[in-house]
């Protein structure tokens, strides 16, 4: 029976695509394989770590060496991670690389497979040359390689090499071996496939197939070789000898006869080998009889020898033949096979087996009445793409639940994944009808942003925005791109070395500053979006090969798919309940009500069920009026929702939603036939009189989604957070969208229609607007998350130093979104031991975005978790993202204490006291919110207890925190309001005394002396302050003045002369402090010992000597007739001045300074006149000359 091709748009899957960069620096390590003659001579290990980015001149260069050639995902059959390996053959096939794609590993495995190894072999990998298998040793993963020189390379790769990069300076003998069958010396091996670690099958170039084995204790050195054919042909001349005249192909340098195997399996019962040939032919081998049991077209149709040559298969699509199980299968049947052909526009045949050793009996056409033809993306007649089967998967049936196949279409590079879940029996009538899709869109393909004049940030910043978005174009394609585009328009750069993004604006600067730039294009922001766009062209034109499809493999054990790219790989999950409405149309949904797991939804008790497909007529209706927005219209928009989200509650909404309309312009943007296509979009619901608040409402039900009420015991793998990460982007921008689209939708309809013609008397649009309103918040916030990036701490193996062997003990660093970085790496993983992964990972992702606006717990509101990635950020020292995020805090008493912890950081004292001020009321009363876990870390526990115990104490944490900036203004202002807030009661509490001691420090630093005296004054301990006091007073320029206006109370006056006393101040001001307490004796005291050193060094005139003596003397007279006298030391002139000499004490009073001072007068009259003694002669004697 010849049957259409099954059409089928509803898409139940979500394609969640990552690249395949290293997960950080470092992680790379390259190993270079030593060829054949010198692997038996113990050579230096050549082993590297790749750190820098390749860059690549031209496109050609970047095609043939950073695009892989090849790839496949390989599912092992250990659980224990890692279990999951991609494989790709780049570099033209120089190079083989591993690494891990588990999303997940369990908590008690302490290690993850961070690394990527590249195994560079000295010859080139052949075309479908690679196969992974298991080892019996679950910590040994065996890759196997088929060179161009016909050597089979067996890789025993220690699973640790991916975990801890010291284990693999292994030697490399150790677990690298090379044979070279000798069956290769005679056929060309066109490829293998890997039964087992201990079995290996070949397709030979001359038809044949070659089976090598070896036992458990063999290394991979020597295989013994089993050789199948037609009969006694592979032992005959004619397999030796190609005859001339023979119909050939000529790939891959190699010359394939017609019975080459192309595609090969090994049945579940390992008795039997299957193939699919170069020549439309699926045969069946017998290892044990050697030989050829079963043979026949794909097609089931009898070939004249000459009708072949037109039927030969592609020899490098090795994606036609699997061999699978079911439970529910006819009775005989041990196990099936499906195989495709692409001619007869493209059918899939599948075979029952029974015992491929009794030829058709055997093995039979399942449907040989019905031709299977693939899915048609596209079955437009007026279309004129091709579309292609890529590849296909069939899960085989387990513990019930049944078959499924995954086709993957193509057409160029476009391409569309389909599933359809069937059992064996029934396969005919689920073919026609039952299929789904996976929808392919992702943010990379989503079109440029449009540059106008009306944007109020510059066209570069723009740009910058859409090409550095996280996670769109890896750094090797930029650099590339950058250097392509200075090569071909003769760009130099002045700093080579410098970041990315600024070489970049330098390079398109320089281009538009040119004097032809000039002349060609007069309006500069013109220019610079043109320019912009030749580079973003560049980019695309690298970026586009690192997507072409090379495999699609799917999990048996987990039950997810995967399509490989040349430089990346997609996780197909299942739609989250939004993502299935939005993805489909109305007439979609409502066709195919049947395959739809939750066809309707629910509503309250006693509300009628919406179905899926009357949410998506709002959907689709909201999105056709937004698309027909101008860009003015579209920016006024977004210019007005940014301000209008965070708008005062207390606003009367209605007139909210006219401020809104009116700001936009509606009545003059929206034209009659924007109107009319919105009425006729609105048509399947009865126009706009039958928009109702449950359908709205209904739609924003969909995107909730709590938490699962017990964490799993999985950790997200770093690869696991990148495609958790890329997922919950994508989600994110699609609710968003929605969102924003209802909004628009209900101003425009609440405004414009006149309620006398429609009453629309289930409409509530003030309801529905802020019920939209509130979420939109949150997806902003999620937009701004997923959007920036930060540098931060990273729990990391160590990192070897660049091709050495000792590694990095320093933290390791890395470059993350904040969503993942604060969020997710707290997230645990959904099981998949009860449901599948596909599901798991659209449920991580909800569990996600879930967690980011507060979880499952009530009590946490939006602004808390605003306020709480605003203490992260500022924890962190990110002040750049912090004052960008500044704009989303709440007013709360706590967000605005943040804020203020920022303006500290930013160096603005008086805006973060005015926010300090401001939340100190609420901060300071009695409270059960934990602010310590709320500030993420920001507040230490001792900061913390400040909160909630009075205004005083919340006084003393801000002024600690201004000491910590160095701001004595502010924090000797914030003690005063401690300290006037403080209850008389606490008066010598240490609460106080710590404050006083602030305040006594501040007023210092700020030379404000009596401010500080009286903080000296009011403390408990006034003595322990006092010699800080006195020697701040003694080092200002103004000391004395200072010093005496400070009126020290009797019972510290002796401790304040001590300090002066003992500090290096001059002793007039010791002399003018005693005298200002009529303290004369004392006051004479302090000058006589300076009196007595002046007089000691006099060797001429001993300028004011004399009124020193004065000073003394009239000191004592002040002092009375009895006290009129000082001790002091032995003031002799020979020994005054003089080391070494032991001091004595002795009384001075009033007469004998008289003497001195009489006779120091006398010796100045002598000199005066002229009258002088010499000293002379050798024994120093003073010899008197007149």
């Amino acid at each position: 029976m010849d049957t259409k091709a099954p059409v089928s748009s509803l898409c139940l899957f979500k394609e969640t695509r990552t690249d395949l960069q290293p997960t950080s620096p470092g992680t790379v390590i390259q190993i270079q394989i030593p060829s054949t003659s010198t692997f038996s001579v113990r050579s230096r290990q050549q082993r590297h770590i790749l750190r820098t980015t390749p860059i690549y001149k031209d496109e050609d260069s970047f095609n043939k060496h950073y695009p892989a050639s090849s790839s496949s995902v390989y599912f092992g059959k250990f659980k224990k991670h890692p279990r999951n390996f991609l494989w790709r053959v780049l570099q033209e096939g120089k190079v083989l690389e591993l690494r891990s794609v588990d999303l997940s590993k369990s908590n008690r495995e302490t290690r993850e497979a961070v690394f990527t190894i590249q195994l560079h072999l000295p010859v080139k990998i052949k075309h479908g040359g690679v196969a992974l298998a298991d080892s019996e040793d679950q910590n040994v993963l065996n890759a196997f390689a088929l060179t161009k020189g016909n050597e089979l390379y067996t890789f025993a790769v220690p699973k640790d090499f991916f975990c801890d990069a010291a284990a693999s300076e292994e030697d490399i003998g150790r677990w690298c071996k090379v044979s070279k069958p000798a069956t290769f010396s005679i056929s060309t091996p066109h490829s293998l496939i890997a039964g087992s670690s201990l079995q290996l099958v070949v397709s030979l170039s001359d038809g044949r197939l070659l089976q090598l084995t070896r036992r458990k204790d063999e290394d991979g050195s020597k295989w013994h070789e089993s050789t199948y054919g037609d009969g006694q042909w592979a032992s005959s001349l004619r397999g030796l000898v190609r005859w001339q005249g023979s119909n050939t192909v000529r790939y891959d340098g190699t010359t394939l006869e017609q019975s080459t195997p192309i595609a090969m399996a090994v049945s579940p019962n390992k008795k039997h080998i299957f193939a699919v040939c170069l020549n439309h032919t699926l045969r069946i081998w017998n290892p044990k009889k050697a030989t050829s049991v079963f043979s026949k077209d794909l097609l089931c149709q009898h070939r004249e020898p000459h009708e072949v040559p037109r039927l030969m298969l592609d020899p490098g699509s090795p994606n036609v033949l699997q061999v699978f199980r079911t439970d529910t299968g006819a009775e005989g049947d041990l196990y099936y096979a499906v195989t495709f052909s692409p001619y007869d526009f493209g059918q899939f045949k599948f075979w029952g087996v029974r015992d491929p050793d009794h030829g058709d009996r055997g093995v039979r056409d399942l449907y040989p009445e019905y031709s299977l033809k693939p899915p048609d993306p596209d079955p437009s007649p007026e279309s004129k793409a091709i579309w292609k089967v890529a590849d296909f998967k069939v899960k085989d049936s387990r513990e019930g639940k049944g078959l499924e196949m995954w086709v993957l279409m193509r057409s160029n590079r476009r391409y569309k994944l389909y599933s359809l879940k069937f059992e064996i029996l029934d396969l005919a009538n689920a073919w026609q009808d039952q299929w789904s899709a996976a929808a392919t869109e992702t943010m990379d393909q989503l079109p440029h942003q449009q540059v106008s004049d009306l944007d109020p940030v510059d066209a570069t910043d723009k740009w910058l925005d859409f090409i550095f978005y996280p996670g769109k174009y890896p750094q090797t394609v930029l650099e590339s791109a950058l250097a392509l585009y200075c090569s071909e328009r003769s760009v130099s750069l002045s700093d080579v070395k410098g970041p990315l993004k600024q070489r970049m604006c330098s390079a398109v600067a320089s281009r538009v500053n040119s004097a032809e730039s000039r002349t060609e294009l007069t309006n500069y922001r013109k220019a610079t979006d043109q320019e912009w766009a030749v580079v973003w062209q560049d980019i695309q034109d690298l970026n586009k090969s690192r997507w072409e499809i090379l495999s699609l493999s799917y999990d048996d054990y987990a039950e997810m798919p995967w399509i490989v790219f040349a430089d990346g790989c997609s996780a197909i999950r299942t739609c989250s309940k939004i993502e299935l409405i939005a993805q489909n149309g109305r007439a979609t949904l409502a066709g195919s009500l049947n395959l739809l797991e939750q066809p309707s939804i629910e509503m309250e008790i006693g509300d009628e069920p919406k179905l899926p497909d009357e949410l998506a007529v709002i959907i689709e209706a909201a999105a056709t009026f937004r698309q027909s927005f101008s860009y003015r219209l579209r920016q006024a928009c977004n210019t007005v929702l940014a301000t209008e989200l965070w708008l005062d509650a207390s606003y009367s909404v209605p007139l909210r939603i006219q401020a809104f309309y009116d700001q936009c312009n509606f009545g003059e943007e929206i034209g009659s036939a924007p109107f009319d296509d919105l009425l006729t979009a609105l048509e399947p619901l009865g126009g706009f009189n039958g928009l109702d608040t449950d359908t709205f409402l209904s739609i924003l039900d969909e995107r909730s989604h709590k938490l699962p009420p017990n964490s799993s015991d999985l950790l997200h793998t770093k690869f696991g957070l990148r495609i958790l990460i890329n997922g919950a982007r994508e989600m994110v921008q699609l609710c968003e969208r929605i969102l924003f689209d209802l909004l628009t939708l209900v101003v425009f309809v609440d405004m414009e229609i006149d309620r006398d013609e429609t009453p629309m008397e289930n409409f509530d649009a003030p309801r529905i607007y802020m019920a939209l309103l509130e979420l939109l918040k949150q997806y902003q916030i999620m937009q701004w998350l997923a959007r920036n990036t930060r540098m931060h701490k990273s729990e990391h193996p160590a990192i070897p130093e660049a091709g050495t062997i000792h590694f990095s003990s320093k933290e390791h660093i890395k470059t993350s979104t904040v969503l993942e970085s604060l969020f997710a790496l707290d997230l645990a993983a959904q099981s998949d031991t009860t449901q599948s992964q596909s599901e798991a990972l659209t449920h991580s992702i909800e569990d996600l975005l879930q967690w980011v606006v507060g979880g499952n717990y009530e009590e946490v509101t939006l602004d808390d978790v605003l306020v709480y990635v605003q203490s992260n950020l500022l924890a962190n020292k990110n002040i750049d993202l912090a004052s960008d995020f500044l704009r989303y805090q709440p007013s709360t008493a706590w967000g605005t204490y943040i804020k203020g912890r920022l303006s500290l950081l930013q160096g603005d004292f008086t805006e973060a006291a005015f926010h300090f001020k401001k939340a100190a009321f609420k901060l300071s009363r009695p409270s059960s919110f934990d602010y310590y876990d709320a500030s993420d870390s920001l507040l230490s526990p001792m900061e913390a207890v400040h909160f909630g115990h009075g205004l005083t104490t919340y006084y003393t944490h801000v002024l600690n925190l201004f000491d910590s900036f160095s701001s004595p203004t502010l924090m000797a202002h914030f003690a005063h309001l401690a300290l006037q807030l403080s209850p008389a009661s606490h008066a010598s509490s240490d609460e106080n005394s710590t404050v006083l001691t602030s305040l006594f420090q501040a007023s210092l630093q700020t030379t404000d002396f009596s401010t500080a005296y009286s903080a000296l004054i009011r403390h408990p301990a006034p003595r322990m302050l006092l010699p800080t006091f006195v020697s701040s007073l003694l080092t200002t320029p103004n000391a004395l003045p200072q010093l005496l206006a400070v009126p020290f109370p009797p019972n510290l006056q002796p401790d304040v002369d001590a300090l002066i006393s003992s500090h290096k101040a001059s002793p007039r001001i010791l002399a003018a402090w005693r005298l200002h307490h009529n303290d004369f004796r004392g006051a004479a005291a302090a000058l006589l010992p300076p009196l007595q050193q002046s007089q000691a060094k006099v060797k001429r005139d001993g300028e004011g000597l004399e009124n020193s003596y004065l000073s003394v003397i009239n000191l004592l007279a002040c002092a009375g007739e009895n006290n009129d006298w000082v001790l002091s030391e032995d003031g002799s002139e020979s020994k005054l001045g003089q080391t070494g000499v032991e001091s004595r004490r002795k009384i001075v009073t009033i007469g004998g300074l008289r003497g001195k001072y009489q006779k120091e007068l006398d010796r100045r009259s002598v000199i005066e006149g002229g009258r002088f003694g010499f000293v002379g002669g050798s024994d120093g004697v003073e010899m008197d000359v007149l």
